[in-house]
């Protein structure tokens, strides 16, 4: 059929008395049309394991009011909430010396604790940085701009130490690491960008040999954006390979109105978790619940970058997350270990804003946050609750 392709999906239900009852529809226009092939029931579940999100927001925004609801409207703590949702896996970023005092070491140890006494897993997201980083940006912090070359692979390897060393001693030991934010282009401008891979290689295999000396049992991860470009995630993780960069999972951010269609997304997932024998995670995915805004600053999720059969409303964003993770179970091999949901607790709370240097920055994320204006949690997280 030119100018169409199959996307597999797989969804993990328990029947009960029985019976199972399977239907099957399309919510396109009149004119548009679907067509089904090849169902198959297989015994067991199709489970995925990591049910996550990133909540790097959280800490801040309960110090600056932020309140989170049940579905029911009662007041609740937001960590309580996605737990009880169904939520096992927190991601963290760490920063180095942010202007605000907030993404860095000592918030990271206070939050583990916290999800420890949940049950929660950790992912510690290093950005290597004083602030964002990410495919158009990543800064050095400023203590180490002047380092030259040796010294900046000292320098992260003795940071990545430090906080992983700093969360074992706690007995809040990470299960999962990422080196890096988002990296195709590289980590530690200059010096490490794209177009020095061999010194990028050297940087991410300090990063690596940090954790394993701190806590072998945690798993490493090098994540890029970019989820659905094949081409983008064959590049980079040839380079990696071929300089022998160890990793144990490969990430990637997927969001739907940036990174190409669900079908990619599956084709970019089945390939490289095949091509580098290695399990795969959608690292970072959000969609928007509204194309309407709750603060001065514009969305960057708004009004006409809604997916066609998706449109930004509680459904569209649940059916979005449905789908995101049906492809991920789809990956063969059960290489597909789960999603994180970015950032699902960002709501749009005076002094949280994007800027860490300005208390009066805006939020360009709150309609895509897993919690209403109202504060209360959205269906999608719902979606958890069948993994």
């Amino acid at each position: 059929m030119p100018g169409y392709r199959w996307i597999q999906l797989v969804v993990s239900n328990q029947a009960a008395g029985g019976k199972c009852t399977i239907s099957l529809h399309s919510d396109g226009n009149p004119e548009t049309w679907a067509s089904f092939d090849d169902i198959e029931l297989i015994p067991g579940r199709a489970e995925l394991f990591i049910l996550g999100a990133d909540i790097s927001s959280l800490k801040k925004s309960e110090d600056k009011g932020g309140i989170y609801r049940e579905a029911d409207g009662t007041k609740q703590d937001a960590l309580k909430i996605l737990k009880d949702h169904g939520l096992n896996y927190a991601r963290l970023r760490v920063w180095m010396n942010p202007a605000d005092g907030y993404h860095n070491k000592a918030e990271l140890l206070t939050m583990a604790s916290r999800l420890k006494s949940q049950g929660i897993k950790l992912l510690v997201d290093f950005h290597y940085s004083d602030s964002w980083a990410d495919p158009g940006k990543q800064n050095k912090p400023t203590a180490w701009a002047h380092d030259d070359f040796e010294q900046l692979k000292k320098d992260v390897y003795d940071h990545t130490f430090d906080v992983c060393n700093s969360l074992v001693a706690q007995g809040t030991p990470p299960d999962m690491v990422q080196i890096g934010n988002e990296i195709n282009a590289g980590i530690l401008w200059p010096d490490g960008k794209y177009d020095h891979m061999d010194n990028l290689a050297a940087l991410l295999k300090e990063g690596y040999k940090a954790v394993k000396d701190c806590s072998p049992s945690t798993l490493v991860m090098l994540h890029i954006a970019e989820g659905g470009n094949n081409d983008t995630a064959r590049w980079f993780f040839d380079n990696m390979v071929q300089r022998d960069v160890p990793f144990d999972v490969i990430g990637v951010s997927y969001y739907p109105y940036l990174h190409g269609t669900l079908g990619q997304l599956q084709d970019n997932l089945n390939d490289i978790s095949a091509r580098y024998g290695k399990d795969v995670i959608v690292a970072e995915s959000a969609y928007a619940f509204t194309d309407q805004g709750n603060d001065s600053l514009a969305n960057i999720a708004n009004s006409g970058m809604a997916v066609p059969g998706y449109p930004f409303t509680p459904e569209g964003q649940r059916d979005m997350l449905r789908g995101v993770m049906s492809i991920v179970r789809a990956v063969p091999d059960g290489r597909g270990l789960g999603v994180f949901y970015w950032d699902a607790t960002w709501i749009a709370v005076p002094g949280n804003g994007w800027d860490p240097t300005d208390p009066k920055s805006g939020n360009a994320w709150e309609n895509q946050a897993l919690f209403d204006y109202t504060g209360k949690v959205l269906p999608a997280l719902d979606e958890y609750l069948n993994p």
